[in-house]
């Protein structure tokens, strides 16, 4: 486990160098000075670091579709990104689960297994899965013939009151459980928050506007526990869904005809906000 941010490391042996080459020649080559440090202290950073990363990845299908251990989806392209940031090979635990609830995260992370895996871990990414939409979600706007009645209230949107309460709820838990075990002092930790799903359909149903500022709720929430952590948080709501959380994201190729998943051109958009976020620890 590493006791400084990865790329402080790589930056403290750059600056080492530097001062070792102008102390021992008196260069004013600047330019050729930095150069030469920066790939040595690159090299030096490899051959200390024989053994790979090793990153856990949890959420569901929206990070790790197709098939992160091949380098594609989001999961994929991060730990392609990290290789390349660090000079090391990254090992994978993609632990995403498609079709997954906070909940079932929760209860993964009471796992002595899981918990292991997490004390091993260099790199932690971290997706809220986002199964518990349904069956709110579809029941407020009255999706395919369902009842919006259903939903409770004088209003017909309780579910969707109901569903802010127990998503935040879970964030706080999940967020708990994970640094007990992960000292984001001392592990490297992102999160991201996610776009809507089936946006194309309900744009064209006219129900976007029921469920939407429910769901931003939730995900400027996971912002703020986040914060509590000192974890950074990529934006992806806002840089897929526009700043008014109405744009359609298949228009600019970053999610797929389901509606569901993200293009390999999305994916590298995560991972590159994700990479956006730096290396360094918190200090909280």
């Amino acid at each position: 486990m590493r006791t400084l941010s990865l790329r402080s490391f790589t930056y403290l042996a750059v600056a080492v160098l530097l001062l070792a080459a102008s102390c021992s020649s008196g260069t004013t080559d600047t330019t050729h000075t930095v150069t030469t440090a920066t790939t040595a202290a690159s090299t030096t950073t490899a051959a200390s670091d024989e053994e790979p990363l090793v990153l856990v990845a949890f959420g569901d299908s929206v990070i790790s579709y197709p098939n992160p251990d091949s380098g594609s989806g989001a999961i994929g392209a991060y730990a392609n990104m990290l290789e390349k940031e660090f000079g090391v090979p990254v090992e994978v635990r993609n632990r995403a689960s498609f079709g997954s609830s906070p909940t079932d995260l929760i209860e993964a992370l009471d796992s002595e297994r899981l918990r292991q895996e997490l004390a091993e871990a260099d790199v932690v990414l971290l997706e809220i899965p986002q199964g518990d939409t349904n069956p709110a979600f579809p029941t407020a706007t009255g999706w395919q013939g369902l009842d919006p009645a259903g939903c409770g209230g004088d209003d017909n949107l309780q579910c969707l009151r109901d569903y802010v309460t127990e998503n935040k709820a879970s964030v706080e838990a999940i967020f708990s459980a994970l640094t007990a075990v992960c000292d984001p002092s001392t592990t490297l930790i992102r999160a991201l928050d996610v776009y809507m799903l089936h946006v194309e359909d309900a744009l064209a149903s006219g129900i976007l506007h029921i469920t939407n500022p429910y769901f931003v709720e939730t995900q400027e929430y996971l912002e703020e526990t986040a914060a509590r952590y000192g974890i950074p948080v990529a934006q992806v709501y806002d840089e897929f869904m526009g700043p008014d959380g109405t744009d359609d994201p298949q228009d600019r190729g970053l999610v797929m005809t389901d509606q569901r998943h993200t293009t390999e051109e999305g994916a590298q958009l995560i991972a590159e906000m994700l990479h956006d976020l730096g290396y360094d620890y918190s200090d909280w």
